[in-house]
Order: C-alpha cells, then structure tokens, then sequence
C-alpha cells in the first residue's frame, strides 16, 4: 500500500485541528464544567439581595 507523502500533513493537520478545536469547546463551556464537579458552589449569575425589606408575618 503506498501512501503519499502529503497524507502524513493532512493526517498531522487533522490531529492538531482536533486538538485545538477541542481546547476551543472546553475554553467556552469552562464555567459549566467546573460546575459540574462542584456541584456545592453558588452560581456566579445569582443575585445575593443583603437589603432587610422586613417581614410581614
């Protein structure tokens, strides 16, 4: 089987667009994957409201 000289550049090209395309997706979905194994932190989106309206009870 012969295999060209320029099939091991695109072979080498495929492998780093995979790794970079996947270091791309992890770059932009971060907050959700650290969120996923620290499922006990606070969201960072979620308002933290310290003003005492009192309460009607």
């Amino acid at each position: 089987m012969y295999l060209d000289p320029g099939f091991g550049s695109m072979v080498l090209q495929f492998i780093l667009a995979g790794i970079l395309g996947l270091g791309v997706i992890v770059r932009i979905f971060w907050k959700n994957i650290k969120g996923f194994f620290h499922k006990n932190d606070i969201n960072s989106t979620d308002i933290k409201d310290d003003i005492d309206y009192g309460s009607e009870e």
